[in-house]
C-alpha cells in the first residue's frame, strides 16, 4: 500500500521510467518489434519530449534519493517522538516499526493515517508540516530543470552588461569572489542549471508563503471569536496545519474535539472560502511555469533555436571563465 501511494505521488515519475526501461527489456529482438524498440529508446533517451512528468535517467536517480531521504526522516522522527507515548507504546514494537513507516509514506496522502493525528508529538505535527510542504518540491523543481525546450529560461543566466562594465569589476565582487574561494564554497556560474534550480526554488519559496501566510492571517482574524472561546482548538498551529494541508493537497487533519469532521468544519463560511482558494491554488503549483512543450517532437527550427542556445551558453560560459578565471591568483 505505501508503494501504491508513493507511486500515484511523488514517485510517479520513478515508477514511469522503470515501466519503460522493463517494457524496453523484455521486447523481443525480431523484426516485427524493431518499431517498438525504436520508440521505446527515444522516449529514454527523451524523456521531456514526450511527457511532463518523465525525466532523465540521472534527474529520476536524484528524484528516487530524495524522496527516500525525506521518508527515512519522517520514519526516524516517527519512531523516536513517539517513546513515551502512550497511545503508541501500546503497540508491539513491530508493528509500532511498521505503522512508522507506513505514516512517513502516508504523510501526504489522508485517509491512511494509523494513529490520531491530534495524539502525536507536537514536534512530528510540525515536521508534518514541513513534509506536506516540501514534498512536492523534488518533482515540481526536477520537471523545471529538464525542461529542454525552454534553454533560454534554464541556462543562460549571465548578466547583459560586458565583461568591462563596473558591475563584473567591482571591489565588492572581487572581495567576495575571494571569500567563497578560500572558504571552499564558490558561488554558482549564473550560466549553470544549479543556478537555474536555485533561483526557482527561492521564486517558489516566495510565490508559495505569500499565499499561506495571508490565508493564515485572514482566517485567524475570521476565527478569532472561538479561539477567545475555545484557545487550544482553535490555535494558530491548528490553522496553519489546516491551511499547509489544503495547499498541499493532502487532506489531513487535526479534527475538531467531540466532532467526526475536520477541523475546518467548525470554521466561519468565509474562512472555509479562504482555504478552499488555498487548496485550489496548491493543486496547480506542480504545473511548468509556463507552456512545457513536452510533446513537441523535434524539428529543424527546434533543432536550430537548440544549437544557438548552445552557442550563447558557451560564449557566456568563455567570458564569464575569462573574467572569474583564477580568483586564488588575485
Amino acid at each position: 500500500m505505501g508503494l501504491l501511494i508513493l507511486a500515484g505521488n511523488t514517485l510517479f515519475p520513478c515508477f514511469l521510467r522503470f515501466i519503460i526501461w522493463a517494457m524496453r527489456i523484455m521486447l523481443p529482438d525480431r523484426p516485427k518489434w524493431q518499431s517498438w524498440r525504436i520508440t521505446l529508446d527515444f522516449i529514454l533517451e527523451h524523456p521531456r519530449r514526450v511527457y511532463t512528468n518523465l525525466f532523465p535517467a540521472r534527474h529520476t536517480w536524484y528524484l528516487l534519493g530524495t524522496i527516500i531521504i525525506l521518508n527515512g526522516i519522517d520514519w526516524a522522527a516517527f519512531e523516536l517522538l513517539s517513546i513515551r507515548n502512550k497511545d503508541i507504546e501500546s503497540l508491539p514494537t513491530e508493528y509500532r516499526v511498521l505503522d512508522g513507516l507506513f505514516q512517513a509514506l502516508a504523510v501526504r496522502a489522508g485517509g491512511f493515517y494509523v494513529v490520531t493525528i491530534a495524539d502525536l508529538h507536537q514536534g512530528l505535527l510540525v515536521l508534518y508540516v514541513l513534509m506536506m510542504y516540501v514534498s512536492a518540491y523534488p518533482v515540481t523543481l526536477t520537471m523545471r530543470n529538464t525542461n529542454v525546450y525552454e534553454e533560454r529560461s534554464l541556462g543562460i543566466y549571465a548578466h547583459d552588461e560586458s565583461p568591462d562594465s563596473p558591475a563584473n569589476t567591482s571591489r565588492s565582487n572581487v572581495v567576495m569572489d575571494l571569500i567563497r574561494h578560500h572558504l571552499g564554497r564558490p558561488g554558482l556560474s549564473e550560466t549553470s542549471r544549479g543556478y537555474f534550480v536555485h533561483q526557482q526554488l527561492r521564486s517558489q519559496l516566495s510565490h508559495d508563503l505569500w499565499w499561506i501566510a495571508l490565508a493564515v492571517f485572514f482566517i485567524a482574524i475570521r476565527e478569532s471569536d472561538h479561539y477567545e472561546a475555545q484557545p487550544v482548538a482553535f490555535s494558530t498551529f491548528n490553522i496553519i496545519f489546516e491551511v499547509v494541508s489544503a495547499y498541499g493537497c493532502v487532506g489531513v487533519s487535526l479534527g475538531f474535539p467531540g466532532k467526526n469532521y475536520s477541523f475546518c468544519g467548525a470554521w466561519h463560511t468565509i474562512s472555509k472560502l479562504i482555504l478552499a482558494a488555498v487548496a485550489l491554488r496548491g493543486r496547480h503549483r506542480g504545473l511548468p511555469v509556463a507552456i512545457d512543450k513536452a510533446i513537441m517532437l523535434p524539428s529543424e527550427s527546434l533543432a536550430w533555436a537548440e544549437e544557438e542556445d548552445a552557442a550563447m551558453r558557451r560564449d557566456r560560459s568563455r567570458a564569464w571563465a575569462q573574467e572569474h578565471g583564477p580568483v586564488g591568483s588575485v
